[in-house]
């Protein structure tokens, strides 16, 4: 897993050749904390989004506040701040920093045949640059920025699309071909926006999603497990993309999926408890539960979204994803421990807290009983119990969990800042390889 790292703030040219001074060469630069603008409060960019900077009276030099990533590398100026997610480098000898969307495990062809090294800067923040009065005539800036369209569109591409349009999934081996075809398509922020663009496509990917061991040809994932992982990375780091889904999100969970007994609405929420996904394979079980909750993360990203989970029962359904033992589930037992923490007891990771917990801890025998171990109150057990099982692991998610979650009941507040997280015994650090001559010239991170 991909550590996640925070820029303290930016870093000057003198403390970067300080550090080259140091020993540091194309180094993944991590530091302690997300730059706030001082009317942000948690490190909110809200106001940030559409704010202006401007140096000059000319308004084409203006540039926004929150730096709008794109999927290639741009530069970041000194006084703009960085949203968390992205990849980021930085030129030690000019002071150039640049950031794009992060793809987890993609290579920089810059640091092709560098040195890579292990190391941390911290650097004191700086104070904010004083704000210049924006020309009239300055342009409207777009906080998602321009999606570019790749030279030929996939033939593959709009061959599935047209059927999850129509509703119609074909039993043919070419179909599950083209849904692994669209789920590798899905990661960029082109094709991603072409997905949730269009609602009736969301709507088949949803039902097939929620479908009890839908249909699939021999030697192929199984299309529930497809379409989560289409819809997840169709929905992730793209803003573009939640919004609209958010907007045809109430039709949505009206509608009817073919042979479904209830509304989307009633079982979307639900699509990932264990009982609902069997297989032969305890691992394949385990797989399409971690990918439902990885589409249900990307989900609740959105305020609505969030209060309808967690209305319709959504945090009890994920409760029941850490009661299996075996250890095939260890992998979606993490994806449900992540996503309480990001979403409802860190404010670093754009947690709003006071949304959950909303009632007190229960007793360890209460939660043993049939009645109520997947009552709201168990949740510390079984975090508890999973802690237990990986006592050896110091960097285990249930640890962080687990402290959130009790300091959260205590204060009905959350827990705010936690420490960062590697994923199962991990730390979380980058990599680099190579052993090129001459000298260093970037530190990167992924955030």
């Amino acid at each position: 897993m991909v550590a996640r790292c925070r820029w303290t703030s930016r870093l000057p040219l003198q403390t970067l050749l300080t550090a080259v001074l140091l020993g540091l060469s194309a180094t993944p630069v991590l530091a302690s904390s997300q730059p706030s603008h001082p009317s942000s409060p948690h490190g909110s960019h809200d106001s940030s989004e559409s704010e202006l900077i401007c140096h000059t009276s000319n308004p084409e030099e203006c540039y926004p506040r929150l730096f709008q990533a794109t999927d290639e590398f741009q530069i970041v100026h000194d006084d703009q701040d960085l949203p968390k997610g992205l990849h980021v480098r930085m030129n030690i000898w000019t002071g150039k920093k640049e950031a794009k969307i992060n793809v987890p495990g993609e290579d920089d062809p810059a640091l092709e045949g560098l040195p890579v090294d292990q190391a941390v800067v911290v650097v004191d923040q700086d104070q904010p640059p004083p704000k210049v009065k924006v020309p009239k005539n300055a342009p409207k800036y777009d906080p998602v920025g321009k999606v570019k369209a790749p030279q030929e569109e996939s033939v593959v591409f709009a061959t599935v699309i047209k059927a999850l349009r129509n509703g119609v999934f074909p039993e043919e081996k070419s179909f599950d071909e083209g849904l692994e075809e669209l789920e590798e398509l899905s990661h960029d922020i082109y094709y991603g926006l072409k997905i949730a663009e269009v609602p009736d496509v969301v709507k088949s990917l949803l039902c097939l999603m929620t479908g009890d061991g839908a249909h699939t040809s021999d030697g192929h994932i199984s299309r529930d497990h497809q379409a989560a992982s289409i819809l997840a990375s169709a929905l992730q780091n793209n803003p573009s993309s939640l919004k609209e889904v958010v907007g045809a999100w109430p039709q949505l969970m009206q509608s009817q999926c073919p042979a479904a007994a209830e509304p989307l609405g009633k079982s979307i929420y639900s699509s990932f408890v264990p009982a609902r996904n069997a297989d032969a394979s305890l691992a394949n079980a385990a797989s399409r539960v971690k990918a439902k909750i990885s589409t249900i993360n990307s989900l609740i990203k959105d305020d609505s979204i969030r209060k309808e989970f967690l209305a319709s029962g959504g945090m009890e359904s994920l409760l029941s994803v850490l009661l299996p033992d075996e250890a095939e589930w260890a992998a979606a037992q993490r994806n449900a421990g992540h996503l309480v923490v990001d979403n409802f007891l860190d404010t670093d990771m754009g947690a709003e807290l006071g949304q959950w917990p909303t009632s007190a801890k229960l007793g360890d025998q209460e939660c043993q009983t049939a009645e109520s171990k997947l009552a709201d109150g168990c949740w510390d057990y079984h975090v508890a119990r999973i802690m237990k099982a990986n006592k050896g692991d110091k960097d285990h998610w249930s640890r962080d969990l687990s402290s959130k979650l009790a300091a959260a009941r205590k204060s009905g507040n959350g827990m705010g800042k936690g420490k960062r997280r590697g994923k199962g015994k991990g730390k979380g650090k980058g990599k680099g390889k190579g052993k090129g001559k001459g000298k260093a010239s970037w530190i990167q991170e992924e955030l």
